[in-house]
């Protein structure tokens, strides 16, 4: 796994301390919260604005990427928010500098997922233009774009994130990554020698054009064979498509089964006291005007009426 960068502007010494705990197990990496990084080494500057694109931000900066899949919810690996409660860091959202421009935002909620992906509710929506996720990630040999605010350089502790967001242009491979590798749930992506994903890119995106717009097919993980120097082997990425069913109904994209007509929750919808809506596979009713509030999150706003059924 490729460590954290948490504090960028940090000195080298302590950047330094912070990669101590390098390991290319997801495992291991969900229990150590100083492990949270890939880079994008042998990049170039994001040719433009991606309004989806995240930088979780701690009290020293920059520590891990993610993607605003709606405007109130970011993927991100589970890694980079292990041991964190929310509320004690934010996002900033839709700049090609992490320390300016775009949105920041207060975390809410963190919700953790099978294998090495989470989600992370913001505390207010975003006005910036959330990704589609893609219906998948294509067969090998598929062009995708890997971004991120991850290290320049491949060998650990060589320098510093780049204040300028990074991308790659790479393949979907069919081998090549070896470390726990699950061709059912994870990506395989590289294909440029001495090139790819480094230090401090987790939970960032890769992504893919299809009908003329950027889609989301993954999250970055960790190294693909283990290796310590970055751009020896393909990264290992989250299949965010893999994982769309557990999004949808965490973000109420999805009603879930059984719920019929009644419309799914919408994190961007105003509701009036009375509105009956589907979440996690049960239906709600409204007790007061609210705009964001997570049916299930508290006993304010929204109430439990029952499970759907068929």
């Amino acid at each position: 796994m490729w460590s954290s960068w948490r504090g960028w502007g940090a000195s080298l010494v302590a950047a330094l301390a912070l990669t101590a705990g390098f390991t290319s197990s997801v495992n291991a990496a969900t229990t150590n919260n100083d492990d949270v990084g890939p880079l994008i080494v042998g990049g170039r500057p994001a040719s433009q604005t991606y309004s989806f694109m995240a930088s979780l931000q701690g009290g020293q900066g920059h520590f891990c990427g993610g993607s605003l899949i709606t405007p109130t919810w970011v993927v991100t690996a589970k890694h980079c928010v292990q041991g964190q409660s929310p509320g004690s860091f934010r996002v900033r959202v839709g700049t090609t500098t992490w320390n300016a421009g775009g949105e920041l935002a207060q975390t809410a909620q963190i919700v953790p997922g099978q294998g090495d992906i989470a989600l992370v509710r913001l505390s207010a929506p975003v006005s910036q233009t959330p990704i589609p996720i893609a219906a998948d990630a294509g067969p090998a040999g598929t062009g995708t774009r890997l971004i991120g605010w991850g290290q320049t350089c491949p060998t650990r502790g060589c320098g510093g994130a780049p204040v300028q967001l990074q991308e790659i242009d790479v393949q979907v491979q069919a081998s090549g990554c070896t470390d726990n590798f699950n061709p059912q749930t994870e990506l395989c992506l590289g294909g440029q020698p001495s090139a790819g994903a480094c230090y401090g890119d987790s939970g960032g995106p890769s992504v893919r054009q299809a009908n003329g717009r950027w889609e989301l097919t993954g999250a970055t993980s960790r190294a693909g064979r283990g290796q310590p120097t970055c751009g020896q082997a393909p990264a290992i990425y989250m299949n965010v498509p893999a994982h769309k069913q557990w999004i949808d109904q965490v973000t109420g994209g999805d009603p879930g089964p059984g719920c019929g007509s009644t419309a799914a929750w919408s994190a961007e919808e105003l509701y009036p006291p009375g509105t009956e809506v589907a979440h996690n596979g049960r239906k709600w009713r409204s007790a007061w005007w609210n705009r964001a509030q997570e049916p299930g999150a508290g006993p304010w706003y929204w109430q439990d009426i029952g499970a759907c059924t068929a």
